[in-house]
């Protein structure tokens, strides 16, 4: 590696120049990127011929990158007065090397054009940034500041989702943490964070597309859990493996061919399997509540995802819109979203099971009466003549109006003048069932308070 000075500015640069007939090629401008310019030599390598800016063609320091974690393998060729030579990425305008997230080149230019060899990679969805090295430092700065918000509050939902599952011990919640741990996973290689950790070593070029692969095998499964569609889709379990075998099988496919049509393949996929299970709620929409809750936010999630998924790879102007800052605020929006609506069908569903547990155990406690009612009658032969009568009112009662035998128990509390909190103490059951059973009594007997109550029994 050589250093060479222009106006007292030390810049590194390999040895080699760009090889000769490339400025030569027949470039076509790449479709949606007015400045970039493509073609492939006879080796099949693509290049790309750039121009900087007008207001920059001054001579003075810029700082090029392609902010992509996806075009980090390539040759940056620029003229530093004797011609196109290559220089080394992460070297400051000092000579120092430096950590950044993408491969980062400080030059100085004595054409207004400059070259990328990009061997054999795709030039989809590809972008570039020429800009003053002050620019540049304040666009990172707000960057690094926005990029470390959305990972302190996807770690912090993590952590909470976590908590949540030991304290309710449902696995929504660990199945949401892995949703958020993938995602966040997503966003951290895109914001191209492991090439500045691994100090630009580290390197797979499918990582993105395997990771995406996984976040829409667990978003289809976690909204097939959250919505319980077990019953409303008895057969998730057959449709789904072979959805999720073409989801890994198109994106292993790509990995080895590099064939677009299993990358668009694998897209579809990406998004039809969780958005059967968001049809499935938008079905349920009226009638189920947690449909609503999940559908606005995870749809939103979605839909976003794909228009940025296809001005990624299309090129759609207009779509330019959707692009990955867009994509990190929609999501912040539904971690918060998501994660309270998850917590609120929990404690639903277990104030549910907790009025059914005292339900059974209310009428456990009535079998355990009548056992020993029975018990009694088998002793004394027919019971008491005395009791025939109250038997005999107990009867009518019940055939009259329908009643329980937990309402019996009730209303006989209430013929002796017991408390709502008397008549749980006794009957071991919440105050709340108590009013719930005071409230079915008052509506089958017809009447609006204990004293009408107890005219109904004295009347018999």
């Amino acid at each position: 590696v050589l250093s060479i000075s222009f106006g007292q500015v030390l810049y590194a640069q390999y040895p080699s120049k760009i090889p000769s007939g490339v400025s030569h090629l027949k470039f076509d401008v790449i479709a949606g990127k007015d400045s970039l310019y493509t073609a492939k030599d006879q080796h099949g390598n693509t290049w790309i011929k750039g121009y900087i800016p007008s207001a920059m063609d001054d001579g003075m320091q810029l700082v090029f990158r392609i902010p992509s974690s996806q075009h980090t393998d390539y040759i940056f060729y620029a003229d530093q007065g004797k011609g196109f030579v290559q220089l080394v990425p992460n070297i400051n305008i000092v000579g120092q090397k430096i950590q950044s997230r993408y491969p980062l080149y400080f030059f100085q230019s004595a054409a207004r054009e400059y070259y990328l060899n990009l061997k054999h990679v795709p030039v989809r969805g590809i972008d570039v940034e020429v800009s003053r090295p002050t620019a540049f430092l304040h666009q990172e700065t707000v960057a690094l500041i926005l990029n470390n918000l959305y990972y302190g509050l996807s770690l912090m939902a993590i952590v909470f989702n976590i908590v949540l599952y030991r304290i309710f011990k449902d696995r929504r919640f660990i199945l949401y943490s892995m949703l958020q741990l993938s995602l966040l996973l997503i966003f951290f290689y895109e914001d191209g964070m492991f090439y500045f950790l691994s100090r630009g070593v580290f390197y797979m070029k499918h990582y993105l597309v395997w990771n995406i692969a996984v976040c829409a095998t667990l978003a289809g499964l976690f909204a097939y859990h959250f919505l319980d569609l077990k019953n409303n889709m008895p057969h998730f379990r057959r449709w789904a493996r072979p959805f999720i075998a073409g989801i890994f099988g198109s994106v292993l496919l790509y990995t080895l061919t590099e064939i677009l049509f299993f990358r668009y393949l694998a897209s579809v996929f990406f998004y039809l399997f969780p958005g059967i299970c968001l049809y499935q709620a938008i079905r349920m929409f009226r009638k189920d509540v947690y449909a609503r809750f999940l559908l606005v936010p995870f749809g939103v999630i979605i839909l976003i995802s794909a228009f940025y998924t296809f001005h990624k790879y299309f090129e759609w102007p207009l779509l330019s819109f959707f692009d990955m800052h867009v994509v990190r605020l929609t999501h912040i929006m539904g971690i918060v979203g998501i994660s309270f609506i998850l917590v609120y069908k929990v404690k639903t569903i277990q104030d549910e099971n907790e009025m059914y547990r005292e339900s059974l155990d209310s009428h456990l406690h009535v079998l355990e009466t009548l056992k020993k009612a029975h018990t009694e009658l088998l002793k004394n032969g027919n019971g008491n003549e005395a009791n025939h009568p109250r038997q005999e009112i107990i009867a009518e009662l019940r055939s009259q109006y329908d009643l329980t035998e937990r309402e019996l128990e009730v209303l006989r509390c209430i013929q002796e003048r017991w408390s709502n909190q008397e008549i749980a103490e006794k009957l071991c059951i919440s105050l709340s069932t108590t009013k719930y059973h005071v409230g079915n009594l008052y509506f089958k007997l017809d009447v609006k308070n204990r004293k009408e109550a107890q005219q109904v029994i004295q009347q018999l």
